[in-house]
């Protein structure tokens, strides 16, 4: 079995030029290791990881369904070698797992949950027969911290597929992996680290506990430590360490493409005001094989050049929001909608927003003081304003000011016109609350929020409004 099961340096070497996006360099290692070690099946794993990595940052549907048909042959493959080791059970599982998450991309969803399900009922026999094969943990985690965050309207389907979990259970199954990765010569360590990473900011609230890990990851010659450094940057405020990491990434062809990394270093420059913010952005709609956050980068695209008042060009590429990409994801969504008013933005209110979400604060501060609210042509530029300097002074921690506004824009309230600057407001007070230690104010704002109807960025607002409850429940 162990010669069947073995994860030795040549896997490990492969598994690093995996994850670093240096795919033909760790093709070159299996290819080697397939030779020298014909019955080894750990091969199998690392090969899906390409296959999985490179549907999930292209998404292209083309290499999707020419390389589904690997799937079947790899399980097939590890399901008649030994069974006398923890990683007959665990690779199965994996595969199964990283193909779930390749199909939520092309939104076959039914196969994908399924898939889930495999995957968690061979991780729980596995853990029963090997309890201290830790990498059960890494995996085990990942699903009871998500399913901690799926909104009540869904536990139904949670129920039918026998699974189960919260946040907690899952950050906790997660550290204890970390832990042990670094005891064990740091086994699948890597991406562990990074999911990691990712749920301390979006699951448990911990924004700069992210960063303080994401800061340290080598980036220039590491493309998805690059996309989880740069993100975690951009998400927590170091707007310049985002640019700075990404502007620095490595171009060699030795690497996979990975052209998402264009749209964040235009969003990260747009955000600041730069001057060739376009230029990265443009790279992105031009080489990306994918639908998802096209229709956002276009809009991108139109706010830089009516910020260089080029109205013309503001209409020209606003008009690509309705033909090109999907609306799977909300900033999309957001994008068609306001491509379908085809109106311009308030050009004060647009600077001071993308100021604010690079945590240029007095920036944006200064801009808001400049507006003579009196002089807005709607009652949704109103609320946006209060909206906004309730964001702002969050943002220089002075709470006492943003709740004045936060509470003024849930008083003006409803999301009739599809905006979300009340349920936002009553997400931000919650999660202020919950910094602060005062859980039953944090549990009544985040059950306000859940409380609107229809309204720009809902499903994100609601997962994050509903792992806040989740995290508060004890």
């Amino acid at each position: 079995a162990q010669k069947q099961y073995d994860f030795n340096e040549n896997c490990q070497t492969a598994y690093e030029h995996i994850l670093a996006l240096r795919f033909g360099e760790a093709e070159m290692i299996l290819q080697a290791e397939n030779y020298e070690n014909a019955e080894n099946v750990v091969p199998l794993l690392l090969e899906n990881y390409i296959d999985f990595i490179e549907i999930f940052i292209t998404e292209n549907e083309k290499t999707f369904r020419q390389l589904e048909k690997n799937k079947a042959y790899r399980l097939s493959k590890i399901a008649k070698s030994s069974k006398d080791s923890p990683y007959h059970l665990y690779l199965q599982a994996e595969i199964h797992l990283q193909w779930a998450v390749a199909r939520l991309k092309f939104e076959e969803h039914i196969k994908a949950f399924w898939e889930v399900r495999k995957a968690y009922k061979l991780l729980l026999e596995n853990k029963k027969l090997y309890p201290n094969f830790f990498p059960n943990q890494k995996s085990l985690g990942i699903i009871h911290a998500l399913i901690g965050t799926i909104p009540d309207s869904y536990k139904w389907g949670v129920q039918i597929l026998g699974l189960q979990g919260d946040i907690e259970q899952g950050m906790n199954e997660l550290r204890f992996f970390l832990e042990k990765s670094e005891e064990n010569k740091r086994l699948f360590y890597d991406e562990g680290i990074l999911i990691y990473s990712f749920f301390l900011m979006y699951l448990e609230n911990k924004p700069e506990k992210a960063w303080q890990i994401a800061e340290q990851l080598p980036t220039e010659n590491h493309l998805m430590n690059c996309f989880t450094a740069s993100t975690i940057a951009i998400r927590t405020g170091h707007n310049d360490a985002a640019i700075l990491m990404l502007e620095n990434r490595t171009t060699s062809k030795n690497f996979q493409p990975f052209y998402y990394l264009d749209y964040l270093l235009g969003a990260s420059k747009l955000n600041r005001l730069d001057s060739d913010a376009d230029v990265a952005l443009l790279r992105f709609v031009e080489h990306f094989e994918g639908k998802n956050y096209l229709k956002d980068a276009y809009q991108r695209l139109a706010w830089f050049y009516l910020l260089q008042d080029d109205r013309v060009k503001y209409f020209h590429y606003m008009q690509f929001c309705k033909t090109k990409g999907k609306t799977t994801l909300d900033t999309d969504r957001q994008a068609l909608r306001n491509a379908e008013k085809n109106v311009f933005p308030n050009i004060f209110l647009l600077k001071a927003r993308l100021l604010f979400d690079a945590a240029y604060y007095e920036k944006a501060l200064a801009v808001l003081q400049e507006i003579d609210a009196d002089v807005f042509l709607t009652q949704k530029e109103k609320k946006e304003y209060i909206y906004r300097c309730g964001r702002v002074f969050e943002g220089l921690k002075n709470y006492e000011k943003a709740f004045e506004y936060y509470e003024k824009t849930i008083e003006l309230g409803n999301t009739e016109d599809g905006s979300f600057f009340a349920p936002k407001s009553c997400l931000q007070m919650a999660k202020i609350y919950e910094k602060q230690g005062k859980t039953e104010k944090a549990k009544q704002y985040y059950k306000r929020c859940l409380q609107f109807d229809s309204y720009e960025y809902k499903n994100s607002m609601e997962q994050q409004a509903k792992a806040g409850l989740n995290r508060l429940k004890e």
